[in-house]
């Protein structure tokens, strides 16, 4: 059994982030100041570069702590492969293994601790009010019923995304001396006008057909900062894609789409649509996308994630514009000649 592995569990991310900063906080205070940190997804790691993270020593920390995110996504050999490291882990490394699912392959589970598991829920409906209200109370300021039914409906169901964007709102609100409630209308106007970019904020645009807010939203993401944000919004989309294309083939076979959104799923997990915004969302784009054409953007996609890894990031750019209007203008059919997006 390994000491040196911890796996995290369930869809409820807000409180998994204050679990790897405490295990984090523990790590430097045993080996005495900072330690190494890197983070994995598994399609970045189908050659093992998450096991050279781990059996490498550091020239620069005693200790290294590396964090496996979205592992319900393993395939076998990656399994096979994190279990054989669990059976003998390194002493210098702390691996810890990140899923939204409930549970993993047996191989894993049985090789951490029982101990070092834990599973997270998402809050029901009834305790994200109770949370949102009470957090903030803690800071002096009110928030009306509607107010946090816009919360709710338009954040994650997350209690990490909840914290983020309550704290810059009463941030927003103390710094502001307003002494009335929040209402409804000061939780939408700050939400669309503070909220990060991301391939779930690209794809309602996508979705319309808008090709000029898309290419915007686009610059925004690459604009970040962050040097995997490439990767993740082609797998955000790829991701948005084949959920939208389970939709097309239930409706296709017969089915209505209110039954459609129940049955959603991507590569046989379900993933049902459940709220109001991504019901509409999601009917743009059975509307503006056949069965065909979400196919074949689905290949677009595969083929722009290969482009991206292999081209390097001064390309990144083109490929992801070039990506975008084969989407939206072309309905994922092939570019013949060399093409350049347009706003117009």
């Amino acid at each position: 059994m390994s000491e040196r592995a911890y796996l995290l569990l369930g869809p409820e991310t807000g409180a998994k982030e204050q679990v790897l900063k405490d295990i984090r906080d523990k790590l430097k205070e045993a080996h005495g100041g900072e330690i190494e940190l890197s983070r994995f997804y598994p399609f970045e790691t189908e050659n093992g570069e998450i096991l050279t993270a781990l059996n490498n020593n550091s020239l620069f920390s005693e200790h290294r702590m590396v964090i496996l995110s979205q592992a319900e996504q393993l395939g076998s050999a990656m399994v096979d492969s994190i279990a054989n490291y669990l059976a003998h882990p390194v002493e210098t490394a702390t691996l810890i293994i990140i899923s939204s699912d409930l549970y993993l392959s047996q191989k894993i589970m049985k090789a951490i601790p029982k101990r070092n598991i834990q599973t997270f829920y998402d809050l029901l409906e009834n305790q994200k009010t109770d949370w949102i209200r009470n957090f903030f109370r803690k800071r002096g300021i009110s928030i009306t019923a509607d107010g946090i039914d816009l919360l709710i409906d338009l954040t994650e169901d997350n209690t990490q995304e909840l914290r983020l964007i309550c704290n810059q709102l009463a941030i927003f609100w103390q710094i502001d001396k307003r002494s009335r409630p929040i209402e409804e209308e000061d939780v939408e106007t700050y939400i669309y006008h503070s909220r990060q970019e991301d391939a779930f904020t690209l794809f309602p645009l996508i979705a319309r057909g808008d090709l000029k807010q898309s290419m915007q939203s686009l610059h925004s993401i690459l604009g970040s900062g962050d040097s995997q944000s490439s990767i993740l919004l082609v797998n955000g989309l790829l991701w948005q894609f084949r959920r939208l294309c389970s939709l097309q083939e239930f409706i296709f076979q017969g089915g209505n789409e209110s039954e459609a959104y129940m049955q959603a799923h991507v590569q046989e997990k379900s993933s049902p649509i459940k709220k109001p915004k991504d019901k509409t969302t999601y009917r743009n784009a059975l509307q503006r996308f056949d069965l065909a054409s979400i196919r074949r953007i689905i290949i677009a996609l595969g083929e722009a994630d290969l482009e991206i890894k292999e081209s390097g990031s001064e390309l990144t750019d083109l490929v992801l514009e070039r990506l975008l209007y084969r989407i939206i203008k072309c309905q994922g059919k092939p570019l013949n000649k060399a093409s350049f997006a347009s706003l117009i």
